[in-house]
């Protein structure tokens, strides 16, 4: 039994090593235009505002061109939509802009032309809200986003994305085009009428990776 135990540990030490000496870690900081996304009469409608992001992540390969590519992000988000529905029209304009942390899970596939890393991913994005400002275009006032909270012109605090994105690396830097969708209604109140309301990002960010090679 002391034997077994000692070999598990020692295959697990070598595990433990080849995966810390095969993992490369990386950061990047990226500009957005977020969008919130509802449909109005037949068509998706959409208000926007700039954004960033900043961010670490890792490249964990599983197989040849593959890898586990996980992302911790700090961004600023939001966007604009319609509520309120009064006959046929709309009563009220929201601007929200607000913090979350983003956890991107994605696979990758890397493959090299010449000294250039070209990289496609995709996965899921969990999105937690943290605290953000929110006015109306009738009194301009603003006021804090009580995330999670069951009442009319706050948001929810959990969005799930799908995520896709472009990676090109040079010399140990990138540059990187992301997009995520999200999949969650971010309304916590929805009157007659109203539409699911969606978080959209599209990003694009410089990073440089911590290879060793």
């Amino acid at each position: 039994m002391k034997r077994i135990s000692l070999l598990i540990i020692g295959f697990l030490a070598i595990v433990i090593t080849t995966l810390q000496a095969q993992v490369d870690f990386g950061v990047r900081f990226g500009v957005s235009y977020s969008a919130l996304t509802q449909r109005i009469d037949e068509g998706y409608v959409s208000g926007g505002k700039a954004g960033f992001s900043i961010a670490g992540l890792a490249d964990i390969p599983i197989y040849k061109g593959l890898s586990f590519r996980p992302e911790v992000a700090y961004l600023h988000q939001g966007g604009n939509y319609y509520s309120q529905p009064v006959l046929s029209e709309m009563a009220a304009y929201n601007k929200y802009k607000y913090y979350s942390i983003q956890i991107p899970l994605d696979l990758a596939y890397t493959f090299n032309v010449s000294d250039i890393r070209l990289s496609v991913y995709a996965g899921p994005a969990l999105d937690f809200s943290l605290f953000g400002k929110m006015k109306t275009r009738d009194n301009d006032i603003e006021s804090n986003i009580q995330f999670g909270a069951e009442k009319e012109k706050n948001l929810r605090t959990f969005d799930l994305g799908v995520k896709v994105g472009l990676a090109v690396e040079y010399s140990k830097f990138f540059f990187s085009i992301d997009a995520i969708c999200g999949t969650l209604d971010r309304r916590p109140v929805k009157r007659d009428g109203e539409s699911k309301l969606l978080q959209n990002n599209i990003t694009f960010s410089l990073g440089y990776f911590f290879r060793k090679d």
